[in-house]
């Protein structure tokens, strides 16, 4: 009867050890979650502010993007010139570097 008991009492040791490891992994994780929903509801609250100071501006950058949609075509027209610029001007020096 006695290794009944001493495997009766090692295995009530074994458990309270298991029992206060998973209390403290899980009050550990409960711990990280509050600081998380803390974080989380700063963000949120950041997000909200930005939100409301930036509603305003909807009109405003949708005058600028088609303000600069309208640059963008022009400087693409540029572009083309310049470059049909750039070979004439390349035939003008191959001309000239030929009667050198």
């Amino acid at each position: 009867m006695e290794a009944y008991d001493w495997l009766f009492w090692l295995t009530m040791l074994y458990l309270a050890v298991l029992v206060t490891a998973l209390a403290s992994g899980l009050i550990t994780i409960a711990r990280a979650l509050m600081v998380t929903l803390k974080n989380l509801a700063q963000i949120e609250g950041g997000l909200a502010q930005v939100e409301t100071q930036t509603k305003p501006l909807g009109a405003s950058v949708q005058t600028i993007n088609a303000a600069l949609m309208g640059i963008s075509g022009g400087l693409s027209v540029l572009l083309e010139r310049l470059r049909h610029a750039d070979a004439s001007l390349g035939h003008v020096v191959d001309k000239l570097g030929a009667r050198k």
